[in-house]
């Protein structure tokens, strides 16, 4: 099953900063969309957008860790909206703020 997922999971790895959606990423796999995100969430155990966003505030912890640049920097380079789209998502996924999370360690 993850097999058939693996177009789209490459895929996500290498355009993660970029606008992605479920009928795109189910194209790649050549399979629908629903059955994409049954597929997906099977085998990950999160939803492909949940998938994305779990990525990027990954990378976002490393680059606030590595003196990558500002916030806004960040949020702009994973492909947020803006920086109150990147702090909110950051937020309630971290449980801090980004400047929390980079002043705490």
């Amino acid at each position: 099953k993850a097999k058939k997922l693996e177009p789209a999971v490459g895929y996500i790895s290498e355009h993660y900063t970029e606008p992605l959606s479920n009928d795109g990423l189910a194209s790649l796999c050549g399979i629908s969309t629903v059955y994409f995100r049954k597929l997906f969430t099977e085998v990950y155990g999160i939803s492909p957008m949940q998938y994305i966003s779990e990525l990027k505030i990954k990378k976002a912890k490393e680059m606030l860790k590595s003196d990558f640049g500002s916030i806004t920097d960040i949020a702009l380079t994973l492909g947020f909206q803006s920086i109150y789209d990147f702090s909110r998502d950051f937020k309630k996924r971290t449980g801090l703020s980004p400047k929390a999370f980079a002043e705490s360690e």
